[in-house]
């Protein structure tokens, strides 16, 4: 598929308005990442109108189960065309979603402006006021529990300002404002202690090797492992030819887009993974920090670029199995196994399996998949039910 038929299959795509608020919850999730029942959950939590009564328990059940179903097909459809990415091993019987890098830049705006439940008025998208105001309110009552509504409205507003210096595309602000606020209005609720399964990656640039680590870790560890990246100097977008090693290996999806190292990041994160930055991260007592020697990929051929993608997933594959051994050290066996394989150089550019292996005909990324697809098959994945049934 040329790009300009994966621009026109995502158009088609996001054509249904029911994905464009599925789009909007996921960004605005305060774990980044969440199953289709969560998101049935949080869109009944949205709708202030009253639920339909309900004849007994087995209907309620039924419709349910229906809801979920309906929400798993859009997001398959989603996944299809890139703009959403599955996090953790593949298959999984509950699979988890967060949107991709790309599905916040062409479309995340536009998912803020709909409505969040029929008979809320659109908002114009180009109206970036309105579309923070509506913003502050969903994460006023997302996050209600741990800050106030002024202080919502606060951090919304700096991590505007902040990215509207940055980001060249001044109508992907509001997406990106979406995803950086909740993050860090996350970071802020929980624990300041650290735990070691918050993992934080730092490089300069935030673009090339902190993303692959962050890729790594979300495939390898699905929910086990909350991870996040920043940068001491980051740039506005991701490092192209990262993405394209990343992309032959299903992993294109999990990368997110560059962001600022901050203080509340740090501090609510277990594990500091540090590449190539120096002295510049900020250091908390009670927490881990590494310091990981790689080559930066940026203006690297691609066989240089894949070298480091596979000495990082080597070191990934022991940082897991070793956070994975602290508490479950019976079950750490096999990864430990497997992060000892990772270090002899076996390795390929393969995309990983159930196991957390890379093999062949396990792919999962939107690039090699729909690569093997005829166009028929492709626009079928994008229709009302969507190609794969739910798992």
């Amino acid at each position: 598929m040329t790009p300009d038929e994966l621009r026109s299959a995502q158009k088609l795509t996001m054509a249904n308005p029911e994905r464009l608020r599925l789009l909007a919850r996921l960004l605005t999730h305060p774990a980044g990442r969440c199953t289709a029942e969560d998101l049935v959950l949080r869109a009944a939590a949205e709708d202030p109108r009253p639920g339909r009564p309900e004849a007994g328990d087995l209907p309620r059940a039924v419709a349910g189960a229906r809801a979920v179903a309906e929400v798993e097909e859009h997001l398959e459809a989603l996944v299809a065309v890139g703009l959403v990415a599955v996090v953790g091993p593949v298959p999984s019987d509950a699979a988890l979603y967060r949107v991709s890098s790309r599905g916040i830049a062409r479309f995340g705006s536009a998912a803020l402006a709909a409505p969040r439940y029929p008979g809320e008025p659109a908002l114009d998208v180009r109206d970036h006021d309105a579309l923070l105001d509506r913003l502050a309110d969903t994460l006023a009552i997302t996050f209600a529990a741990n800050a106030g509504a002024g202080t919502v409205d606060r951090l919304v507003r700096e991590c505007y300002a902040a990215l509207h210096r940055q980001v060249r595309s001044a109508g992907q602000v509001p997406a990106l404002t979406a995803w950086l606020a909740t993050d860090r209005l996350a970071a802020m609720a929980e624990v300041t202690h650290g735990s070691p399964r918050d993992v934080l990656f730092v490089c300069v640039h935030n673009t090339g090797r902190s993303q692959i680590a962050a890729a790594v870790t979300r495939r390898l560890a699905g929910d086990r492992i909350r991870v996040r990246t920043a940068g001491t100097r980051p740039v506005a977008e991701p490092d192209t030819m990262t993405e394209t090693v990343l992309a032959r290996r299903g992993l294109d999806g999990l990368i997110e887009f560059p962001r600022e190292l901050t203080d509340d990041i740090v501090r609510t994160s277990g594990v500091i993974v540090t590449m190539g930055c120096g002295d510049a991260c900020p250091v908390f007592p009670g927490r881990r920090y590494l310091d990981w020697p790689l080559d930066d990929p940026a203006g690297r051929p691609i066989e240089e670029v894949e070298r480091i993608v596979d000495d990082i997933t080597a070191r990934v594959r022991a940082l897991v199995a070793e956070i994975d051994a602290a508490d479950e050290p019976g079950a750490a066996t096999e990864v430990a196994a497997e992060a000892v394989f990772a270090t002899s150089g076996a390795l390929t550019a393969e995309p990983m399996a159930a196991d957390g292996t890379f093999g062949a005909g396990q792919q999962r990324g939107w690039l090699p998949r729909l690569a093997r697809r005829p166009w028929t098959v492709v626009t079928t994945a994008l229709g009302a039910r969507g190609q794969r049934k739910a798992r």
